[in-house]
């Protein structure tokens, strides 16, 4: 299968956006559904996002997933090359590229390759435990308190793995994820040195296991610790800025929900705009811990510093961005640099600082926008609202 969803229509699905149905843990859990045995993603790096160098390091060594409940299953999955992909069509004698472009039509139906192969697996099977981390922050309103505002920053990363060049072979994750825990805790103590807390709790949650398919935030969701409609907003930190400031702020799936004018009221304050990711192919919003709220229902966002950045000529943060994503992106060569300008971090945390407090205090909690892909789940799950629950 394809590592996307259809993207020449702007009717279907989301146009060139890519929606939760384009992302690799859509396609498993649909190839499960419709009884496959097993299922391969096609990689290019323009439909994910990110290079082959990230599907590699993503998947060396032990991997990880949830218990099994009774949902479908398939027996493999796994990711393909583009040109081992190529290549494994042209062995039932048919073009990759032709197949792709024939899949642009509605009447397209799935080809039988007419290859056939056996796997075996040599693999040792271990149950083990980790933890996420969560503290509350109760809020003053006799009522409200019992709703809360999500502040998660993942503090996963993949340890010891395949050394790069150098022989390094510690990922330490210093951008993905370590600033964006810092962040959210320094948000947590502005919270804790107000005069009073806010009318919503705040919880403050560090999940783990994001980096091999958002499995802590997935199981917190449906845990039932706390039932998803009775948190207010998910505001997740993800990949922070470390270059300085800017004059803009991305919010990654912008036009979902009401969150977005909350984001741009407290950055007008701060005298930066707000505009969507440029690479919406990558489908940003669908691949952190926002999106297992987002899926509960609960309206999610995750906002960071643009590309913009004061005193740098255009271009330049782009560069910065790409450049990191190419060659720092879930590597060893993910450190704290003596480099790093933590201006614009602390400026952006100060904006989820503002964010978090207005939706604390609000009468009402923010909602999808009508329409949206989650504003139907969020619906039901206000309906089914145990009173009696956390």
């Amino acid at each position: 299968m394809l590592n996307d969803d259809p993207d020449w229509d702007p009717a279907l699905f989301g146009g060139e956006r890519k929606l939760s149905y384009g992302r690799w843990d859509y396609k498993y859990a649909s190839a499960a559904r419709q009884g496959a045995a097993g299922a391969l993603i096609i990689h290019t790096s323009e439909s994910a996002g990110y290079p082959w160098q990230v599907v590699r390091a993503s998947n060396i060594g032990e991997q990880f997933e949830l218990l099994a409940g009774d949902e479908p299953r398939t027996r493999f999955n796994g990711w393909l090359s583009w040109d081992s992909s190529k290549a494994l069509a042209a062995l039932g004698g048919h073009d990759l590229d032709t197949l792709i472009e024939a899949a642009r039509s509605p009447d397209f139906q799935p080809v039988a390759l007419g290859v056939t192969t056996s796997i075996d697996l040599t693999v040792e099977v271990n149950r083990t435990e980790t933890a996420n981390v969560a503290g509350v922050l109760e809020g003053r309103d006799t009522e409200l308190k019992k709703e809360f505002i999500v502040l998660s920053a993942h503090h996963d990363h993949f340890g010891v793995g395949e050394p790069d060049e150098s022989g390094d072979s510690i990922y330490n994750g210093a951008l993905d994820n370590g600033v964006a825990i810092a962040q959210t805790l320094a948000v947590a103590n502005a919270i804790t040195a107000l005069p009073k807390r806010p009318r919503r709790s705040i919880l403050v949650l560090y999940p783990a296991v994001e980096e091999q398919g958002i499995l802590g935030s997935s199981y917190f969701v449906r845990s039932g610790v706390v039932q998803p409609a009775r948190i207010a907003a998910n505001i997740n930190f993800e990949l922070g800025n470390v270059w300085g400031r800017t004059r803009d702020i991305i919010v990654y799936g912008l036009g979902k929900s009401e969150l977005d004018d909350r984001i741009a009221e407290a950055a007008a304050k701060q005298g930066r705009s707000v505009r969507g990711e440029q690479d919406v192919k990558a489908g940003w919003f669908y691949r952190s811990d926002q999106i297992a709220f987002a899926r509960a229902g609960v309206p999610a966002t995750w906002f960071k510093s643009g590309i913009d950045f004061i005193g740098r000529e255009p271009g330049w943060g782009e560069k910065q961005y790409a450049d990191w994503i190419r060659f720092k992106y879930h590597t060893p060569g993910d450190e704290v640099e003596e480099s790093w300008n933590l201006e614009g971090l602390a400026e952006d945390a100060r904006l989820a600082f503002r964010v978090a407090l207005d939706v604390a205090n609000a009468d009402q909690a923010p909602a999808w926008y009508p329409g949206d892909e989650f504003e139907a789940v969020r619906k039901a799950s206000l309906l089914s609202l145990d009173a009696d629950r956390p």
